[in-house]
């Protein structure tokens, strides 16, 4: 049986009592408490290392691969131009062209590395999602598993994230456009730069709305493999699960953002450190006449990037269980999930 039975499957009352608890997994089969999502966290990369870490490091260095070359293909045009605007030789024509390719390949490059990233987070919080709800019932599955519970949801988990994307992107950049608007219009007017200062204050409150709306739709990609729910239906299903529980949802993100955010800042502290060094080592040897100085610059960029993709690697998987095992709280809370989990674990193999 999965752990992922639809809401309210077990038809019990909200007042069950918690003091059976049984824990045949990474957490007691209760309503938990900050310090049981952390522990089961943590408990869940002891437990199978090999998909949630092994498998992260996988994707995301294809996706550093991938932003490698996003990098390198605009770097390599602005070279071109380069050469081509201090070429007495070359016409307009040339130039003109040479710019052209340059601005396209920059576009290209951003596109690519936003799609990149997109795609392989919407990859990795699938497969580990699915890892992490079978480990709540005591259940250690291979990626081979784990993907084959996850290839028939994919483009519904992708929508389900676009969505998000969109719900948040879109009216921070109608913000962005206007607020632009105003203060080029300002130059030449008064009022447009008063608008310019109303489009300023906007943007803060503007911005915890945003963020408020994305608290709410946390659950949605979750929803949309868990409960194989559809694109929009995951958004209606993660607002469900969040009615009445905003501030404990939104005060668990926040620590669990704190928690990464540290352990991020320690590890890329040390490697900026050491790229550090090894830049100005190589720089008071290099002579910048040579043209393969701005080469060894994207190696060392290249390198920047990998090992940031590391350190990334090694943080996603925490925060995919964290939010995972929220999701699973949320419904034990609301929904006597911890019945199905129980019969579950029971039934299992």
């Amino acid at each position: 049986p999965r752990p992922d039975a639809g809401p309210g499957a077990s038809g019990y009352s909200q007042s069950t009592s918690w003091a059976w608890a049984a824990k045949p997994g990474i957490i007691a089969l209760r309503p938990l408490t900050l310090s049981d999502l952390m522990s089961g966290s943590f408990a869940a990369l002891r437990r199978n290392p090999k998909v949630l870490f092994g498998y992260t490091i996988l994707i995301m260095a294809i996706v550093a691969l991938v932003n490698g070359l996003a990098v390198f293909i605009p770097f390599y045009s602005l070279m071109s131009l380069s050469e081509s605007t201090s070429d007495p030789q070359a016409s307009y024509s040339d130039v003109l062209a040479s710019s052209s390719l340059s601005l396209i390949s920059m576009l290209l490059g951003y596109v690519v590395l936003f799609l990149a990233t997109f795609l392989g987070a919407a990859l990795i919080n699938g497969v580990l999602s699915v890892t992490v709800s079978q480990m709540v019932i005591g259940t250690k599955i291979t990626f081979g598993q784990a993907w084959s519970m996850v290839r028939g949801r994919l483009l519904p988990m992708i929508g389900a994230s676009f969505l998000l994307f969109l719900i948040i992107a879109i009216p921070m950049i109608l913000w962005a456009v206007g607020f632009l608007a105003m203060l080029i219009q300002g130059i030449e007017s008064d009022i447009a730069y008063s608008l310019a200062g109303v489009m300023f204050l906007i943007g803060l409150p503007l911005l915890l709305a945003l963020y408020s709306l994305s608290v709410r739709f946390l659950y949605a990609p979750i929803c949309a493999v868990l409960e194989h729910k559809g694109p929009i239906q995951s958004l209606k299903r993660s607002w469900t699960l969040t009615s009445g529980a905003f501030w404990m949802t939104l005060g668990r993100v926040l620590l669990i953002g704190v928690v990464c955010g540290v352990i991020i800042n320690i590890i890329s502290t040390l490697i900026s450190v050491i790229v550090m060094g090894a830049g100005f080592a190589f720089l008071s040897s290099a002579s910048f006449d040579d043209p393969n100085t701005a080469w060894s610059f994207v190696v060392l960029l290249i390198i920047t990037s990998a090992l940031q993709t590391l350190v990334y690697s090694l943080v996603l998987p925490i925060m995919s269980a964290y939010q995972t095992l929220m999701y699973v709280d949320q419904k034990i809370r609301k929904e006597n999930f911890a019945i199905v989990l129980a019969q579950a674990s029971q039934g299992r193999g």
